[in-house]
């Protein structure tokens, strides 16, 4: 409990020179991923600009696979470049566009309770990320789901996350907390499936388990950043 009022205390407090640094930062995130929408905004207009160019001239004179393969990959290159700068602005200290202890990640920010916070039922979780204006993580694509995987596995001493997920209004009809049915985002399915495991956590490989509500594990909180 003294973790979670130190935690709680650091998300909460904020001087008049942190506002002033946030509010700075907040503007160097914003000019980042305005370079990285024109970077991508290029990129689409190479490609665009090579498609016609090998549409309009003849066969003799279009550019070799190797030539396309090439600008392709050194879009691909500067595009990586831009993103890397805005992951490493986004993790200093000063330029944090999440709370303390929390982890930012393609416009969100994660709270991992591992290491930081006492096991809970899946309910007391969720009530933790209500707290902290968020909810259970809702995975809403491959990549997000690659990206939770990734923290999972600096932590291989706990194998599964609470995650926001649940069939407890009708059995057998799992939806996550927007509403959305399991398969919304996924094709995947929910294993052990039964009366009695109506929560649902998420283990390595991606897969999702249903799983007693009244166990007590670590859990993933998400919220805008």
């Amino acid at each position: 409990m003294n973790m979670e009022r130190h935690l709680d205390s650091e998300v909460d407090r904020e001087t008049p020179t942190d506002a002033g640094r946030c509010q700075t930062c907040h503007i160097k995130a914003v000019a980042m991923a305005i370079i990285i929408l024109v970077t991508g905004l290029s990129l689409s207009s190479v490609l665009l600009i090579v498609l016609r160019a090998a549409a309009d001239v003849d066969q003799a004179s279009k550019p070799s696979v190797e030539q396309l393969t090439e600008r392709l990959q050194q879009c691909l290159k500067e595009q990586r470049d831009v993103n890397l700068m805005l992951h490493t602005a986004t993790r200093e200290s000063r330029c944090s566009l999440c709370p303390a202890s929390w982890r930012w990640w393609s416009g969100h920010c994660y709270f991992f309770s591992v290491g930081l916070q006492d096991r809970r039922r899946w309910g007391e979780s969720a009530e933790f990320c209500q707290l902290h204006n968020s909810t259970l993580a809702v995975i809403k694509d491959s990549a997000e789901m690659e990206f939770i995987q990734g923290v999972m596995q600096e932590f291989p001493r706990f194998p599964f996350l609470w995650v926001g997920l649940t069939d407890s209004q009708q059995e057998g009809q799992w939806l996550w907390l927007d509403g959305m049915d399991v398969q919304h985002y996924s094709p995947g399915a929910v294993q052990w499936d039964s009366d009695s495991r109506d929560c649902a956590d998420l283990r390595g490989g991606g897969r999702l388990f249903a799983a007693d509500c009244e166990e007590s594990g670590p859990w993933v909180c998400k919220k805008e950043s």
